[in-house]
């Protein structure tokens, strides 16, 4: 099959949160899981496949997953735990080759082209990859083999858990003829929606769209789209060390209850935007793009951003744009459920040197609250209005 063709294979951790968690805890292994966040209205981030048989997905909330399975069991997510296993699982699939993309947190893209010489067949390569990592970590993967990445990442969905597929070039054109457009590698559900109205709803219908149709409603990104429908993708694997430029920097909040109190909103977007502070000095940057996201109750998100003519990279700089654009809103809808703050428009970390000494304390206080929040947790330092929030926290959950 590979000869001189490329081989990239694409490896899916299964469960990965929830796996990671049973295989820390032997008493939950084999039981229904869900991983969640903290909070008492956290959503799931993971189920267990166990707990997939009740019909538990992830986004669904603690309550729905109790309705559908009594005895499920709920354990708080631990990014540190995750990423420690995560790095742990890089460093393996870096054994193999050197091309090693970490698409996500339990996504990596490998390019086992160079690789075979040494290791064998692709598909042998996928088998021992598999097995060093489940030796190494306890944990299983699946895993898609094809000549793209485009493809890998649709063969590896199509044996899970604890599989192994791989799309050959003469099974190509009958695996895209059916496939909703929305199963394709970067299509998101937005462009996907929007192929569906312009009556484009499987690959193959999207191959075979007029060029002119797709660049008169996505402009360039037309071409790639008919290049997906085709299954032809010459993106590369990068080497383990290339990075990409971060772009933005956010953080989101599910509040503890639905609220439209205008004051105690504000009160958590300053909570946010010193937690988005924190990263951006954290990274070296500035940014003057401000993004606030709004989830009402009823799950709707809206985002808004807005942009100024100069870099922020202070709390109260990205809380005052933050406040310009709940103004600019003109009102809330309904309750709020989440509230997100990110910046984008990316640039080095301000040099100015302020002539006014109340901006050059502003700068010093970020510096403490940063510090204090670093070393004893998220939040520390958090509004006044918010203080009342810890106990009403346990209230809740006491009721779970």
């Amino acid at each position: 099959m590979w000869n001189d063709a490329r081989a990239i294979a694409h490896l899916d951790m299964d469960a990965y949160f929830a796996s990671v968690e049973q295989q820390s805890n032997p008493l939950i292994r084999g039981k229904p899981v869900i991983v969640t966040g903290k909070g008492a209205r956290t959503i799931i981030t993971t189920a267990s496949y166990e707990a997939r048989r009740y019909g538990i997905g992830t986004g669904m909330t603690i309550f729905q997953a109790k309705r559908l399975c009594p005895h499920v069991i709920r354990v708080p997510g631990d990014l540190v735990k995750y990423v420690y296993t995560t790095l742990k699982i890089q460093d393996i699939l870096l054994n193999f080759t050197d091309r090693v993309e970490m698409y996500s947190i339990d996504e990596f893209f490998l390019d086992v082209t160079n690789s075979q010489s040494i290791f064998g067949s692709p598909e042998a390569i996928a088998e021992k990859i598999k097995d060093e990592v489940r030796k190494a970590t306890g944990l299983s993967c699946s895993c898609g083999l094809a000549r793209n990445k485009l493809l890998a990442k649709l063969a590896s969905r199509m044996n899970k858990p604890d599989g192994l597929a791989i799309i050959y070039p003469e099974k190509v054109a009958d695996i895209l003829n059916d496939l909703p457009v929305g199963k394709l590698h970067g299509i998101g559900k937005k462009t996907a929606k929007y192929l569906n109205c312009l009556g484009i709803n499987s690959a193959k219908e999207l191959a075979d769209a007029s060029l002119s149709l797709l660049t008169s409603h996505f402009g360039f990104y037309g071409h790639i789209l008919k290049l997906m429908g085709k299954g032809v993708d010459n993106s590369p694997v990068p080497y383990y060390w290339e990075r990409d430029e971060v772009k933005s920097v956010g953080h989101s909040y599910t509040l503890p209850f639905d609220t439209s109190d205008v004051e105690l909103i504000r009160s958590y977007i300053l909570m946010l935007c010193q937690k988005v502070n924190a990263r951006l000095r954290k990274q070296r940057k500035s940014a003057r793009t401000v993004v606030l996201t709004i989830r009402y109750n009823d799950f709707k998100t809206f985002s808004h951003r807005k942009t100024v003519g100069y870099f922020v990279d202070t709390i109260h700089g990205i809380y005052h744009i933050c406040l310009e654009i709940l103004m600019g809103i003109g009102g809330l809808l309904k309750p709020v459920r989440l509230l997100g703050v990110s910046v984008t428009g990316l640039a080095g970390e301000s040099k100015q040197l302020y002539l006014f000494e109340q901006f050059e304390r502003e700068k010093r206080l970020d510096r403490a609250i940063e510090e204090i929040n670093g070393r004893f947790g998220d939040f520390t330092i958090r509004p006044a209005s918010l203080l009342f929030i810890k106990s009403y926290n346990h209230r809740i959950a006491s009721q779970l």
